[in-house]
């Protein structure tokens, strides 16, 4: 589970055999004997995206390096950065010039479009996506290539600690049920395994809602997403990251330890998602597009989502009450489990931000 500072991996062919092997510190390791004639290996395309992020993007680059399967590319695409992140972005072009693929925006498009556009360029058979401020561990794409199976997408838990310092503790473990990720984007872009024939299926891209809910979504509305039960990255948490939010101050604001407010005032915050053209496009378009014989939970949860019928909201409450074991986070249990499951309408929409891209 360690990531490596100072890793470089390096490939030589013998016939139809590729050796690969890592430099670690100076130290000769061998990595992985890949048989060109193996079907069994696919193809890796490392994605990234990058702005200002001089500050902490070597760290990522190295623990990529460092990863013990053989990558086909890296792409990264830099979104108009205005400090060293384009030169260091060059540096490892030039000393990895068959495996970095490097492009900068001729204007800024934003964290959501830099994504789409940046995968839309992998040659790979499967995209794994990077933030440029994270630290993989070195069995990270290998465990995920293992896993993904027939599903479209595979994702894994992950470390948030303020700092890297072994051993790391606060685990987190995201839910893969749908009828959660329904009202909760849990499965972040810088965990995802995704095939890219998954990606390219998807026609239709609104940039105001987050790009990794979208995957997930389309892929529990597909062949599914799988998950490995095991942390394989430590993500990095400051005041310059896109999933660090500051609550926004007010009497119907959300607070910082909220105890009845959710279930009071998120009826007022569920008002003003409902008046969010993307909120409703979110849910009618799932709706819409979920299969309601394979999937009647989700599909009956995202109908109601926005219906204005009489009682919609009651019969919403009502069926998040029933499967409140699937809707709920954590593991919540007997009454007091249906009990939230019932507010949890109002309980998700309390301080709900993921709307917020809505110009």
């Amino acid at each position: 589970m360690r990531a490596y500072p100072h890793a470089h991996i390096f490939c030589t062919q013998s016939k139809n055999v590729m050796i690969f092997e890592v430099i670690i510190d100076k130290n000769y390791i061998p990595l992985l004997t890949m048989n060109k004639m193996n079907a069994d290996i696919k193809k890796v395309s490392v994605v990234m995206c990058t702005y200002n992020g001089e500050r902490f993007l070597r760290e990522q680059l190295n623990s990529i390096l460092a990863q013990d399967y053989p990558l086909y590319e890296i792409i990264v695409q830099d979104d108009r950065s205005t400090d060293d992140t384009w030169d260091i972005l060059k540096s490892y072009c030039a000393a990895h010039p068959n495996l970095f693929k490097i492009y900068r925006n001729e204007e800024q498009l934003g964290f959501n479009r830099n994504f789409h556009t940046a995968m839309m360029r992998a040659k790979g058979d499967m995209i794994a996506i990077s933030d440029q401020d994270d630290i993989w561990f070195d069995n990270k794409i290998r465990l995920q290539v293992e896993k993904i199976g027939e599903a479209d997408l595979c994702f894994s838990d992950y470390y948030t600690d303020e700092t890297y310092t072994l051993p790391l503790k606060n685990y987190i473990s995201p839910r893969t049920d749908f009828e959660h990720i329904i009202f909760y984007d849990c499965t972040p872009g810088h965990t995802m395994l995704l095939k890219t024939e998954f990606l390219k299926s998807i026609k239709l891209w609104d940039y105001t809602i987050f790009y990794d809910w979208w995957l997930s979504v389309h892929a529990l509305m597909g062949n599914g997403l799988v998950k490995v039960e095991k942390a394989l990255n430590w993500h990095r948490h400051y005041a310059g990251s896109v999933t660090t939010r500051v609550p926004k101050k007010g009497f119907f604001e959300p607070v910082a330890h909220p105890t009845w407010q959710p279930y009071v005032w998120g009826y007022i915050h569920r008002l003003r998602l409902l008046r969010k053209r993307n909120f409703r496009f979110f849910y009618q378009y799932i709706s819409q597009h979920t299969d309601a014989k394979r999937l009647p939970v989700p599909a009956k949860l995202a109908q109601l989502m926005t219906s204005r019928k009489p009682f919609a909201l009651l019969r919403l409450c009502c069926l998040c009450c029933k499967y409140y074991d699937r809707v709920y986070p954590g593991k919540p249990h007997g009454i007091s489990g249906r009990i939230h499951g019932f507010f949890y309408p109002m309980i998700s929409a309390y301080g709900n931000d993921l709307f917020n891209l809505e110009k």
